[in-house]
């Protein structure tokens, strides 16, 4: 039988718990069941000190789906990230960043054949053709997000949400959840002095990507000019699909649109929290690598 679900809107990845051992009484969680909820999954993100998954990904990019393939590890603090890129836009680099070193820059490995490189993370050539930067990966900045989704729209969440059962993907049974924000708008914004795209998108808790799609007279995140008026969409996204583990009650699946279609599709695969990753892992020197 199809319950609604009482739990947060529009995010790229979140944590849920036994949807019928908190809602006993009816298909509708009670705003007591719903903060039950809300605060498990916030523990569990909390509890997350480092991660190591396969991402498969489908992102729109200059209006074609781009798909890719990245190995990831990742400490959450100090931040430090691996990654590799086995399928997609430059197939078989390296990226790997640590906080606190390489004056806040990247070693990037984009071919055997040139030296290694460093880059800004958050640049151009370190993030072609990708929505995001490698400081998205992960579960500290998609907590952020939850957190600012949950009390926006703890109240009407239930209309907006459905639960679907369990299914069966990735021989994994799954929970799965359909959220749809029903106030999703394009509205207007007028940049403040000192705000670029960037610092927009983590204010709002919004994509940067999809403003600056949204704007396509704006030719770089940071060209824009206090008293500029932009288009900015209501939430990070309309609506999204979402596959939770039963037994991790980690999101290994999600699709997620808004009034264009399909915004991305996210896969994590292999998934080992906190376990499996040595300190040696993050240095460039480490057995496997080729910085």
């Amino acid at each position: 039988m199809k319950k609604s679900i009482a739990i947060l809107l529009f995010v790229s990845v979140c944590y849920t718990t036994s949807f019928a051992q908190l809602t006993p009484k009816g298909d509708v969680p009670t705003l007591e069941e719903m903060t039950i909820i809300f605060d498990k999954m916030m523990v569990a993100i909390s509890n997350v000190k480092t991660a190591k998954f396969r991402m498969v990904k489908n992102e729109r990019y200059d209006g074609k789906i781009v798909q890719s393939d990245q190995l990831v590890k990742q400490n959450v603090n100090p931040l430090k990230i691996y990654m590799k890129i086995t399928k997609g836009p430059n197939s078989g680099a390296e990226v790997l960043y640590i906080q606190g070193a390489n004056n806040g820059n990247a070693y990037v490995n984009a071919s055997s054949f040139l030296p290694t490189l460093s880059l800004d993370p958050r640049g151009s050539l370190v993030n072609e053709k990708q929505r995001h930067t490698m400081f998205e990966l992960g579960f500290a900045y998609t907590g952020d997000l939850i957190n600012d989704a949950y009390h926006r729209y703890k109240n009407k969440a239930a209309e907006y949400s459905t639960y679907g059962g369990i299914i069966k993907w990735d021989n994994r049974d799954v929970y799965k959840i359909t959220l749809d924000n029903k106030e999703y708008k394009i509205k207007d914004y007028t940049v403040l002095a000192g705000e670029d795209l960037v610092k927009i998108a983590r204010k709002l808790k919004l994509d940067e990507y999809n403003i600056r799609e949204l704007n396509p007279s704006i030719s770089s995140y940071t060209s824009v000019k206090a008293g500029q008026v932009i288009k900015i969409p209501e939430t990070f996204t309309k609506s999204v699909i979402m596959y939770v583990d039963t037994k991790t009650f980690l999101p290994i699946y999600q699709k997620m649109t808004d009034l264009k279609g399909v915004v991305g599709e996210y896969e994590y695969h292999d998934v080992i929290i906190n376990s499996g990753i040595t300190e040696e892992e993050f240095t460039k020197a480490y057995k496997g690598y080729s910085f």
